[in-house]
């Protein structure tokens, strides 16, 4: 495992990345070696420094970290050329078009509060295309070399300066607005700009005014200079480029790859009986199964709807079981309903993501015992790469989740980089099989309302789902105004953290937004507590306290989960019930929400206060999900009549299953325990 940082970006990308106003530095995991070289004989990439084609050693490419380089898919093409279309026409997006023309082009992920790639051209990389979440659309900031090729006397957001101006801006100096002699009048500020000297481009830049303010007799800087033209630059010659030329000169890397994936995967398949595929509809589970299926290993494939999957990814299912002739064991979520969730909860952040353990790991514990009900452990084939993210580098190539007990996974392309999962792909001819969502310009496919998804995604579905993202935004509109938040808890994505981080909250703050720390409690009245009398010494001995809730209890309803403290009686007449563990504990919970506790060692009584309220709160929002029914050992716990239940005769009363809640895990921040 190999992941170290950098402080901040290389200096050609330093300060694009916030305006100049937000004074922050980026962390960049490295996260493994960039295996991404560039053959100028041959004019193709490739993941090893020797071509296989004519065996010239190729050139290392200077890219951002973590370097996880993928091909540009029409969907991504379109993009940036409508995208150089708005910002400097239409005459610079047909000679773009012209230049990619029969190419292959390719984007590096860059670390950013969004999407931000670098566009790499015949080795080169030529500009940053990012979402500008300010701006709330995509833009082009081009190198020199890009710029000089897109450039016309036609082209639109341009600054012409005089020649006086020119070498110094060519060392880098900003432009300054005495020195402009015409600008384009639709420039606004921070608006990625070109600047002209002599019919020549000599620098890129963001412009620090709008473009009828420019020149003489105004002064100050008119664009901060981001690209400069340092020595003679040659435009872009690209060579005609094919998935053909790619695969043969990266014949023996691939193959050296996957043999070792194949390898793996029996080698792994031999200490276990049982053996799946998850299945996930994206292009890393789809090499994954693909490289099973190589390995001649028996197997099953398993699909976790989670009913928040796009259209095409259900579809992508029926082609997959119609080309491996297998069947895809399917387990729908019918048991809770998300938007329900969503209005107890709140939306899922990525502090938060409450969804994916009802979600995700209840069925997935569902699934695999209905598969496989006598076996304790199965083997889980699964698509994850430790390229995607710091979370993923850090997990190992086998791994046991904890919330899916008989389940043990294993990542065959775990160190495969997103480019040579598309070498695979285009290798083996299974472009037909690739989720068609990945050419409408998505780089990740899943539930399509993840928090864990960028602004660009949603921004694309405006254009491609909009009767999703309209019922999302309804939601979120309506959390909104009733919280008086500000348009960038929409607009920004805001609802996506229930803590912003430090990059989010200070962006906030450079544009004048304060009371950036944290999302609100979307249901103000759900139960909360109050510890009215603090643990103090008792008149029959020991030490007590009185906690009181804001609520009537449920006493019907959450006797049935009380079991696990103790031995439980329920008075109906007097409305309390009576918990009494052991003799140094008694609990005594009334439905007008008093709680009394009484134990013998103060310490323990304060421990006693958490648990109990826990476990109060667990059952009285408990929607049956049956992650925790999983994690108890003594089998102790059921789903009766869509809520859970203790077999008291069973319990061995360890509270172990109150930390598997999902309830409790994502509410464990949340103010129910107030302290007077």
């Amino acid at each position: 495992m190999v992941f170290k940082f950098v402080s901040h970006f290389p200096s050609d990308l330093d300060k694009f990345i916030f305006p100049d106003s937000c004074d922050i530095k980026v962390r960049i995991p490295y996260l493994g070696k960039i295996r991404f070289f560039w053959c100028d004989s041959c004019h193709v990439p490739l993941i090893r420094k020797k071509c296989g084609s004519c065996e010239k050693v190729g050139r290392k490419i200077s890219l951002t970290p973590p370097g996880d380089i993928r091909p540009a898919l029409e969907g991504d093409r379109d993009l940036i050329l409508s995208v150089i279309n708005s910002q400097f026409g239409k005459i610079s997006a047909q000679k773009f078009r012209r230049l990619i023309q029969n190419q292959i082009i390719f984007l590096n992920k860059v670390p950013y509060v969004d999407r931000m790639d670098e566009i790499i051209i015949q080795g080169e990389v030529v500009g940053v295309f990012r979402y500008n979440i300010l701006k709330g659309a995509f833009e082009l900031l081009p190198r020199v070399s890009l710029a000089t090729d897109l450039w016309s006397t036609r082209s639109d957001r341009c600054v012409v300066v005089d020649i006086g101006a020119r070498d110094a801006i060519k060392k880098g100096a900003s432009v300054l607005s005495p020195g402009i002699i015409s600008a384009d009048l639709n420039i606004s500020i921070n608006d990625p700009v070109i600047v002209i000297c002599e019919n020549e481009v000599i620098a890129v830049g963001l412009a620090k005014m709008n473009g009828d303010q420019m020149g003489p007799p105004r002064r100050g800087v008119a664009v901060k200079t981001k690209y400069s033209k340092k020595s003679s630059i040659q435009p872009l010659k690209p060579s005609k480029m094919g998935w053909d030329r790619i695969i043969e000169a990266n014949r023996q890397s691939m193959n050296s790859l996957e043999q070792e994936a194949i390898q793996f995967i029996q080698r792994k398949a031999e200490q276990y009986e049982k053996h799946v595929v998850a299945y996930s509809g994206g292009k890393d589970s789809l090499v994954t199964l693909d490289l099973v299926v190589q390995s001649n290993i028996s197997f099953e494939i398993i699909f976790l709807d989670t009913g928040l999957e796009y259209p095409e990814t259900l579809k992508n299912i029926q082609l997959i079981e119609q080309e491996y002739q297998k069947r895809v064991f399917i387990h729908k979520n019918e048991s809770w309903d998300f938007w329900e969730r969503f209005d107890q909860f709140g939306p899922p952040s990525r502090n938060s993501r409450w969804c994916c353990k009802s979600a995700k790991l209840f069925p997935a514990n569902e699934i695999l015992d209905y598969l496989f009900p006598n076996d304790k452990k199965v083997l889980s084939y699964i698509g994850r790469r430790r390229y995607e993210s710091l979370g993923r580098s850090r997990e190992p190539r086998i791994s046991q989740n904890p919330w899916i007990p008989k389940q043990v996974t294993a990542a065959p392309i775990n160190n495969w980089s997103a480019f040579e999962i598309f070498l695979y792909i285009h290798k083996h001819n299974l472009n037909q099989f690739l989720n068609p969502l990945y050419n409408n310009g998505f780089i990740r496919i899943g539930c399509w309302v993840c928090p864990a998804s960028s602004l660009s995604d949603f921004e694309i579905m405006k254009k491609t789902h909009f009767s999703l993202i309209r019922k999302l935004t309804f939601k979120l509109s309506n959390i909104q105004e009733k919280h008086g938040l500000s348009n960038q808890y929409l607009s920004w994505g805001l609802w996506r953290w229930k803590y912003l981080p430090k990059k989010i909250s200070n962006l906030l703050r450079s544009e004048g937004f304060s009371n950036t720390s944290y999302n609100p409690v979307v249901n103000q009245d759900k139960l909360k507590f109050r510890i009215t009398n603090s643990p103090s010494l008792c008149v029959h001995g020991g030490y007590s306290t009185l906690l009181s809730a804001n609520q009537m209890l449920d006493l019907s309803k959450i006797k049935d989960l009380l079991p696990i403290h103790g031995s439980v009686q329920f008075n109906e007449e007097l409305d309390v019930i009576s918990i009494s563990g052991n003799k140094s504990k008694v609990i005594n919970i009334f439905r007008d929400g008093s709680i009394i506790i009484n134990h013998n060692k103060k310490e323990e009584l304060i421990k006693q206060i958490s648990s109990i309220i826990r476990t109060i709160y667990r059952k009285t929002y408990c929607d049956g999900c049956g992650i925790c029914t999983y994690q108890c050992n003594k089998k102790a716990l059921i789903i009766e009549s869509g809520a859970i239940k203790v077999l008291e005769n069973r319990c061995s009363h360890c509270l172990a299953c109150n930390d598997f809640c999902s309830l409790l895990k994502y509410q464990s921040d949340s103010p129910f325990l107030i302290v007077s």
